[in-house]
């Protein structure tokens, strides 16, 4: 997503002699979300949106935001607009130091690799294995 289309677009027009490959792999955000132990299940709305510069993209219940380079100011205005969050950093990567944390301040360093997840406050999710919950299965006594 995001910043390989422009680089696979410009490869294209000024090197067409360069092949490029695309090899499937884990993307930014399934990795972001394992390592949060954020559930993407079927039936629920889930966002991505660009939150560079300290946007702070406010509708959906859930998102999951990437290019997040003023973690500082993109939090203070998704928590006056009601959203729990929670950011990683480098995830997974060999260069650098991963970081999961709902503290802004300890990724206020300018990183591109840096994204946030943000959920509606008290969200209720209607979730399918919500029955399963307090141990209560279907025909047990």
């Amino acid at each position: 997503y995001s910043t390989f289309g422009h680089l696979r677009r410009t490869l294209s027009a000024f090197h067409p002699d360069v092949g490029v490959k695309v090899v499937p792999g884990v993307s930014a955000v399934t990795a972001f979300a394992t390592a949060l132990g954020v559930e993407i299940e079927a039936g629920t709305g889930l966002s991505l949106r660009e939150a560079a510069d300290g946007a702070a993209p406010i509708g959906p219940d859930r998102m999951i935001l990437f290019k997040v380079t003023d973690a500082v100011t993109t939090h203070e205005q998704l928590v006056d607009a009601g959203y729990d969050v929670r950011y990683g950093r480098r995830l997974f990567m060999e260069q650098g130091e991963t970081t999961v944390t709902r503290d802004p301040t300890e990724v206020v360093e300018r990183d591109y690799y840096t994204l946030a997840y943000a959920e509606r406050e008290g969200l209720d999710r209607d979730l399918a294995t919500a029955a399963f919950e307090d141990g209560e299965r279907e025909g047990s006594a």
